[in-house]
C-alpha cells in the first residue's frame, strides 16, 4: 500500500498530519509515502526533510489519488473530486455539520476513519486530546488579546482589560462552559494569567477530583439557569468548551444570557465547528476571525490549532501514528477489532463505509443511509 499525505487547504490551516519522524516509522514497515509538495512547509518541515526519511514528493493529484489518504482536517468541497472511488480517508472530520462531505462519502463509497471519535484504550479519545489541549490554551490567550483596547473590528474597540488586574483594579471575570479537556486547559491558563474563573459543568462531581480544581483558583457551578445568570453577571469573557462526540453541540448559553456580560467583552466557542454551545456563535476564519453581536466580540474559528502549527503537527502526528501503523499492519477488520494497551476501542472511529454512514447520530441528522460499525465488521 502507498499513503498519500496531502496538504491542508482550509484558511490558514498550517498543520501537517504526519511529521517526518512518523513517516520514517511507516516507511520502515514497507509502506510507501507520497507527500504533496510543501505539505509540511508551514509547520517547519521541508520537502527535503520528508525525502531524507524515504518519502517521495508529488503533486496534489497524485497524493490525493492513493488508496489511503492522510490529513488533519476534513476535505473542502473543491477537494472532493480528488479522492478516488473506495479510497480510505484518515483525518479529523467533524461530520456533524458536513452533510455534503457525508454525501460524497456515500457516492464514492469512501471508508472514512474519523480520528477524533476513536475512543482509545482508556476511552479518553487519545487523538483528539492533544488538539483539545492546544485549543483550550489558545482560547485563554485569545480572550486576553481581544480584551485589549485595539480596534479588532472596524468601529469596535476591545475593553482594555488585563485579566489579572492590578493594585486597585479588579481581576477580570471569565466564564468557561464545559469541564472537559478544552475547558479545563482554558481555565488553567486563564487562572494563571490572574483571571477570576468560573466553570459551568453538567457533571459537577467529576471536577471536584480534577487536579486543576485544587491547584488553581477555580469556581465550579453546575449548569442551570440560576447559575448561568450568576456566573455571567459582570463577566468580560466567555469560553464555550462543550463537546458531544459525533453530534451537534447543544446550546447552553442563549442570547438573553449574554446580556448579563459587560459590553465590549469577548465570546469564544471552541466547538463552533460542531455548532457551538453559544446561541450567537457562527463559524469564522483565521483571516476574518471576529464579529460583533450583542455588543460582544465573537470568535468562531473552527481550526484554532492550525495557527500553532509546529506544536499541533507534532502532537497530532505522534498521537495518530500508532493507530495508522496498526491499520496498515492489520487492515480495516483488524483495526476495528483492535484491543491492545496502545490501540483499542476503534469502532467509533469508523464514520463511513461502502456507501453508508456508520455513525448513527450523523446519519439520522442528515437522513442518510446508515450501517452500524458492528454490521460492517461482520461483513469484513
Amino acid at each position: 500500500m502507498t499513503i498519500g499525505l496531502v496538504k491542508e487547504s482550509m484558511d490558514l490551516e498550517s498543520r501537517v498530519a504526519l511529521v517526518p519522524d512518523d513517516v520514517a516509522l511507516i516507511i520502515q514497515k514497507g509502506v510507501g509515502v507520497l507527500v504533496e509538495n510543501s505539505a509540511g512547509a508551514n509547520s517547519g518541515y521541508s520537502n527535503e526533510a520528508y525525502e531524507s526519511v524515504g518519502a517521495k514528493i508529488v503533486d496534489s493529484q497524485t497524493a490525493w489519488g492513493q488508496d489511503l489518504v492522510v490529513k488533519c482536517k476534513e476535505p473542502l468541497e473543491h477537494e472532493y473530486p480528488l479522492l478516488k472511488e473506495k479510497a480510505t480517508l484518515f483525518s479529523y472530520l467533524d461530520l456533524a455539520y458536513q452533510k455534503s462531505l457525508c454525501e460524497m462519502f456515500i457516492d464514492k463509497k469512501i471508508t472514512s476513519i474519523c480520528t477524533e471519535t476513536i475512543a482509545g484504550p482508556k476511552n479518553d479519545y487519545p487523538i483528539l486530546v492533544p488538539m483539545s489541549v492546544v485549543a483550550g490554551r489558545l482560547a485563554a490567550h485569545l480572550v486576553q488579546h481581544y480584551l485589549l483596547a485595539l480596534e479588532h473590528v472596524k468601529g469596535f474597540m476591545g475593553k482594555g482589560v488585563m485579566l489579572g488586574g492590578l493594585s486597585g483594579a479588579q481581576r477580570a471575570k471569565i466564564v468557561v462552559v464545559g469541564g472537559g479537556v478544552v475547558g479545563m486547559e482554558s481555565a488553567k491558563v486563564l487562572s494563571q494569567m490572574g483571571a477570576k474563573v468560573t466553570i459551568l459543568e453538567l457533571d459537577y462531581a467529576k471536577l471536584q477530583n480534577h487536579p486543576y480544581y485544587h491547584l488553581y483558583d477555580l469556581e465550579v457551578l453546575s449548569v442551570n439557569e440560576a447559575n448561568i445568570i450568576q456566573a455571567l453577571n459582570g463577566a468580560v469573557g466567555l469560553v464555550g468548551a462543550v463537546l458531544v462526540t459525533a453530534s451537534q453541540t447543544p446550546k447552553v448559553i442563549l442570547r438573553r444570557h449574554l446580556k448579563r456580560m459587560q459590553k465590549q467583552g469577548v465570546v469564544i466557542d471552541v466547538a463552533c465547528d460542531l455548532g457551538g454551545c453559544i446561541e450567537t456563535i457562527h463559524q469564522t476564519s483565521h483571516s476574518n476571525p471576529v464579529y460583533v453581536e450583542e455588543d460582544l466580540l465573537h470568535y468562531g474559528v473552527p481550526n484554532m490549532p492550525g495557527i500553532a502549527a509546529k506544536t499541533s503537527s507534532v502532537a497530532y502526528s505522534h498521537a495518530s501514528a500508532p493507530y495508522l501503523l496498526y491499520y496498515l499492519e492489520h487492515g480495516l477488520r483488524g483495526f476495528l477489532k483492535a484491543d491492545t494497551k496502545i490501540v483499542a476501542n476503534t469502532l467509533g472511529g469508523l464514520s463511513a463505509y461502502n456507501g453508508y454512514i456508520t455513525q448513527e447520530g450523523i446519519a439520522k441528522a442528515f437522513n442518510l443511509a446508515f450501517k452500524s460499525p458492528l454490521e460492517v465488521l461482520k461483513e469484513l
